[in-house]
């Protein structure tokens, strides 16, 4: 992988667009979206992207994509906390949805009674 490469896979995984990135280290996102697609980046300009991902520049070196721990642990809290939200949301979503199908099998219930009822 190479160093475009990695620095636009880190910025995705930090929730970051290319303007945000840009912002952190006071360049323009058009240095972004080039240093993205050729690899190529004054040294300064690189180590000062890195450290936006609180990571070392042999962290950096190593980073092949696979990694696990991205970040500073901070970053990683934010995560287990917006998964544990996603979760408990879809939680409520499925107890809602439980509900909204016994209303419509009630609703047929009573469809069927009346549908009976005028036929008599």
């Amino acid at each position: 992988m190479y160093t475009g490469e990695k620095i636009k896979l880190l910025r995705q995984l930090n929730g970051m667009n290319q303007e945000q990135l840009s912002e952190r280290i006071g360049k323009t996102r058009a240095l972004i979206s080039h240093i993205e697609k050729t690899g190529k980046a004054h040294h300064e300009t690189l180590l000062t992207i890195i450290k936006c991902f609180d990571i070392t520049e042999e962290e950096f070196k190593k980073f092949e994509g696979t990694d696990i721990k991205i970040g500073n642990s901070k970053n990683n809290l934010n995560l287990k906390a917006e998964i544990k939200e996603h979760e408990e949301l879809v939680d409520r979503l499925k107890k809602e949805n439980k509900i909204l199908i016994d209303l419509v099998s009630s609703q047929k219930d009573m469809i069927e009674l009346l549908k009976e009822k005028t036929k008599k």
